[in-house]
């Protein structure tokens, strides 16, 4: 299988690493395995016979590698005759997926299949990306687009297969998760937690995207779409975001045996707001933790928890590539 993934950013760059780290087990899956490819915003790297992933894992940026392409862009490259697999790993855009959404229309009508972390275009053009993978018999994989490592996607189509999916609860978002969990244990103001989450680097560049819950709201929309077979857009969710909570709210709750958190709920619902949850219920999680709820009728209830940004997003798109090879061997 030949290889190229589209960014070269953090979560490119940890790709590029986790690749490296496990192309031993890959191997066994197919001998052929290699990454022709790599683009960034400037340019591309590109050699039909295989990039050099342990010189890829010690640069800084992609120009640092021999033959680079300047005047290239990602587009040439996913136009390269023996593309088989693009991971798109471009920065997220809610308001119309760019530059993501392009890269994937493109790969997908040259039957190339994909694996993406980014969640603007699935949020933009769910149903049409969707279409668009089924009429040219490729892959579209998205597992690192919803709480980084948690298994969702694939624990309801591999596990939950004879289940229909009822509802779906979540805390989806680690920084707000973090700062209500500030105010829980420590009595912080929510500006104070706010500040200390941007100092530490958790929260976007615009807190607004956390705070607000746009984050949540982009996530909710994947997950009714993909899980629950709905048609809903990011305008269709109701959003109320974290700032209005209160110190006095956090205390009081707590008084009470709960705490407030962001959940996004899809039911008869579909919405992010602030919640009452019981302390001893699974979603129930802190600090920058995701939690995801799912109820179904006949597995009942079931909860995923764990950490859903940064590095672990990886796993999930190293997930998604072993998936694809596995069933192109069964193929």
């Amino acid at each position: 299988m030949n290889v190229i993934i589209v960014g070269f950013g953090f979560i490119g760059k940890e790709t590029v690493r986790a690749l490296y780290k496990k192309m031993d087990i890959i191997k066994r899956l197919d001998e052929e395995f290699r990454i022709i490819g790599i683009s960034d915003s400037k340019g591309y790297i590109y050699n039909e016979k295989g990039l050099n992933l342990e010189k890829l894992i010690n640069i800084e940026r992609l120009s640092d590698y021999m033959a680079y392409n300047e005047s290239g862009s990602a587009e040439e490259l996913i136009e390269k005759r023996d593309v088989d697999l693009m991971v798109e790993a471009t920065p997220t855009n809610i308001k119309n997926g760019e530059p993501g959404l392009t890269f994937i229309r493109k790969a997908l009508k040259r039957g190339i299949h994909v694996v993406t972390s980014n969640k603007g275009p699935l949020v933009v053009a769910f149903k049409e990306l969707t279409t668009l993978a089924k009429m040219n018999n490729c892959q579209l994989l998205y597992e690192g687009t919803v709480a980084g490592a948690l298994p969702v996607f694939s624990l309801v189509r591999k596990c939950l297969q004879g289940d229909k999916i009822r509802r779906i609860m979540g805390i989806l978002n680690g920084t707000t998760n973090y700062i209500l969990s500030k105010m829980y244990f420590e009595g912080t103001s929510f500006e104070l937690a706010l500040k200390e989450a941007q100092e530490r680097g958790i929260t976007e560049r615009d807190p607004s995207y956390d705070v607000d819950g746009i984050d949540a709201a982009c996530k909710i929309v994947i997950l009714a779409n993909a899980l629950m077979n709905k048609d809903i857009r990011f305008e269709d969710v109701k959003r109320t975001g974290i700032r209005r909570i209160t110190q006095e709210a956090v205390s009081l709750a707590k008084k009470a045996n709960y705490a407030i958190k962001l959940i996004g709920v899809i039911d008869k619902r579909i919405e992010v707001a602030p919640k009452l949850v019981p302390i001893n219920h699974p979603l129930c999680v802190h600090g920058t933790l995701n939690a995801i709820h799912i109820e179904s009728d006949l597995a009942g209830r079931i909860t995923l928890i764990g950490y859903g940004a940064g590095k672990e997003t990886v796993s999930a798109i190293m997930n998604d590539i072993f998936t694809i090879l596995k069933d192109l061997r069964k193929s």
